[in-house]
Order: structure tokens, then sequence, then C-alpha cells
């Protein structure tokens, strides 16, 4: 007799460094679940699946060598349910200058939910356009340089009007072809040939509205936008890094969102 061994996709974890959005693939990683050490299997340089432990939420801690330390709440109703993947950006800790020393700004806003950046001087695409047909959502990009390529994973990514008065954040599903993606949602809003696509750098938001966000110090001039929201608002507001560091106040300068046109209907 033919004994059958079947396993369950848990959870798969991709951990990435939110400075850099390149995968981390150092080996002395360690998970705890609920407070108890875990053993994933790992699967390529930076993704980790766990198998067979259900499908109850739970809470998470990472520990990478040059990181800081990462505490996730893991949700399910948050997760696809055919392939539950969950994208870690980890934060390097003082001592880890792979890719250059971090930067870093910090300091207190009253209700502050999250925080992060884009460079704007290191764009990786340009919008083409977007069509939704039967719940499908495909944009079509363009390379930011003649004869380059475009590669997105499947992670999220932000797109900014010319005048950087507009940013939205959308998800990549899958790459459809050398020049397109699929979406996991529509676009909420319009956008123009040539508008930027950029890699997220994501900061910490929390506990009582302190926040902590970190950047490489790897340019003469580290332009970034900061985007960000407290209470009911969201915010933009440009930085650069050189001139502003260490502890700052993370209105000043700060433009307020105001409500954004809705994208047109698309061909059904």
């Amino acid at each position: 007799m033919t004994s059958v061994i079947t396993a369950r996709l848990t959870l798969a974890v991709r951990l990435v460094d939110t400075t850099t959005g390149k995968d981390v693939s150092d080996s002395s990683t360690s998970f705890f679940i609920d407070g108890k050490l875990v053993h994933p299997m790992r699967k390529g340089e930076s993704t980790y699946v766990f198998v067979n432990m259900g499908r109850d939420d739970f809470l998470m801690r990472i520990n990478v060598n040059g990181y800081l330390e990462e505490n996730i709440s893991v949700q399910y109703e948050t997760l696809d349910p055919h392939l539950p993947l969950l994208d870690v950006f980890l934060m390097p800790s003082e001592k880890n200058q792979l890719g250059g020393q971090a930067i870093q700004i910090n300091g207190t806003l009253s209700r502050l939910e999250f925080i992060q950046a884009i460079n704007l001087d290191r764009p990786i695409a340009a919008f083409q356009s977007v069509l939704t047909k039967k719940e499908v959502t495909k944009m079509s990009l363009l390379p930011i340089t003649s004869g380059g390529g475009v590669a997105l994973d499947s992670m999220d990514y932000a797109i900014i009007t010319k005048d950087q008065k507009r940013y939205e954040v959308f998800t990549v599903k899958e790459q459809d072809s050398g020049t397109t993606v699929l979406l996991k949602d529509k676009l909420k809003f319009e956008h123009e040939l040539n508008d930027r696509i950029f890699r997220i750098i994501y900061g910490r938001a929390g506990p009582k509205g302190a926040f902590l966000l970190k950047v490489r110090d790897d340019a003469r001039v580290l332009n970034y936008l900061l985007y960000f929201k407290a209470g009911k608002f969201e915010y933009l507001r440009p930085i650069d890094f050189h001139l502003e560091q260490g502890e700052i106040d993370l209105k000043k300068g700060a433009i307020k969102i105001t409500d954004q046109p809705k994208e047109k209907e698309e061909t059904k």
C-alpha cells in the first residue's frame, strides 16, 4: 500500500530590505509564532514557507542578523487564500551598511497611522495605460531608459503625477509580459502617460505617534517624497535626507492630499 503525504501551505514569508527593495538573503534568520520558535522551509534567497499549521491568525516575531526585530500580526482575511504570501520589509540596524550607511528620520506625530517614502531620482518604470476587462486589470508600462526592460515583483508600488500632488499605491499580482502587469485591484485615480512608478520604502509608525524611517546614504543628493497618514488626512512631503535627518517635524512643508478625481470607467 502506498502512503500519500500531503502538505497544506500555511504561509509564505518574503523578506525584503526596505531601504533597497532587495531580497534579504541572510541565513541566520529566526521565526517565532506566538512566542515559540518555528522552523520553516527556505525557498530561494529570501522566501520561507510554513506548512500544516492551520489558518488561524497569529503573532510572528522575526530576527535577522543586521536588521531590527520585526513583529507582525498575521491576519488571514487580508491575504490571498490560495497563496497567502506576506512581504515583510526589514529595517537595517546601525551596523548594517550593505548598500551604504543608513540615514534616518524620526520623531512623533499625533494619530500617525503609517509613513513611507519613494526616491524621486530612481523611478523603475513609467505608466502607459490601464484597462479593466472582465474584472481583470492590466497595466501597460514603459521602460525608464530607451531599450531597457521593466520588471515588477508581486508587491506594492507607488505611482505619482508629474506635479507630485497625487500619489497612489497599487499591488502587482503578476507580470503578464515584458511591459504589462496584472493588478490585484483597479486603480482609484486617473494617471497620465509617463507618470513615474517607484519602489516603496516603509517606515515604522507607533506607538503613540512615534515614527522611524531609514534610507541608504548612496548619493550626493537624496531627494525623497514622504507619504503619511495622520488622523483622517494623508500628506505628501518632499525631503532631502542630507539636509534633514534625525528628529524632524513631519508636518513642516507637508501638503495635505485633498479629494482626487476618480478614474474614468474602463471598457468592460
